[in-house]
This record gives C-alpha cells, structure tokens and sequence, in this order.
C-alpha cells in the first residue's frame, strides 16, 4: 500500500513555514526555560546553589501558562511584564493550537501567505524581546539582592548587540 503514496517535495513556501514555525517553537520553549530560572531564582534567593538546582529540576518542566500563573501568584513580576507574559501566552497558544485553523485550504495547496509568516514571526520577536526583558529583570533582582552583575550585564550587552559568546 505504501507503494502507491507520492511524495511530493515541500516548496519553498512550504520550507519557509516549517522554519519560521521551528524558530517559533524553539524561542518559546527559551520563554519557558527563562521563566523557569527566573522562578527558581526569584523564589529561592537564599538557598544553595544545590537546592536551587533540585527546586529548578522539579520545576523545569512547567508549561508556559503554568510557569505564568506561578508568576502571577507570586507577584514575581511588574504589570507590565505579566501583561505581556499573558498576552504572549495567547499568542504561543494559538502557534501551538490553531495555526492551521483556517489556513488549511492554503496549506494543503502549498500556498502559504505572507500573513501568516508575518505573525508566525512576530511570535519568534516577542519571544525573543520577553527574553531579554526576563534576563534584565534577574539582573536587577540579583544587584536588590547585593550580587556584583556587571560582568552579566556587559555580557548581555554584548549578546544584544550579536555578538557570539563562547565558553
């Protein structure tokens, strides 16, 4: 029976999708992980570094909404922050759930619009920017806390301004 399948070759609409998804996806599980240090961190200012590790590994594999809602219960972050967690998660909701919703005439087609690209991609940006924002937010929460960051913080400037960083 498998004989008789065709396989057809992804255009480049179609490889574009794929990798604009791929990007998308990655950079929200970044949120999640970012989310997930912060937390740890956050709720555990006093501990070890050995059981803020346990604390992160229980804890590492939360999903977006419900490393959100921990957030939230906390108050671990400004308005302004949990706003745009939130409306990120909607966003992330529908990449994960609904893309296709709607689009499937055009996907099965092999044609896929501008349109979705663009708020596949605005996805990948928002995630990225959520990033940087949770990064500095542990910056500032760390020098509260009386740790030297500034070697964190030039390393982060660096990091924005693209410029790779090795160990």
């Amino acid at each position: 029976m498998k004989e008789d399948i065709i396989k057809i070759p992804a255009n480049n609409d179609e490889i574009n999708l794929y990798c604009f998804l791929g990007e998308a996806l990655f950079k929200t599980q970044m949120v999640e992980q970012a989310l997930s240090h912060s937390i740890t961190l956050k709720m555990n200012p006093t501990e070890t570094k050995e059981q803020a590790d346990e604390f992160l590994k229980q804890n590492q594999s939360y999903t977006l909404g419900h490393a959100i809602k921990i957030a939230i219960k906390e108050k671990l972050y400004n308005l302004s922050l949990q706003d745009e967690l939130n409306a990120f998660l909607q966003q992330r909701n529908w990449l994960v759930h609904k893309v296709i919703c709607g689009n499937e005439e055009d996907l099965n087609a092999g044609n896929i619009k501008e349109e979705l690209l663009h708020k596949i991609k605005d996805i990948s940006d928002k995630a990225e920017s959520i990033i940087c924002v949770i990064q500095y937010d542990l910056i500032d929460f760390c020098s509260s806390k009386g740790k030297d960051m500034s070697k964190t913080l030039a390393l982060l400037k660096l990091q924005e301004q693209g410029i790779r960083i090795r160990k």
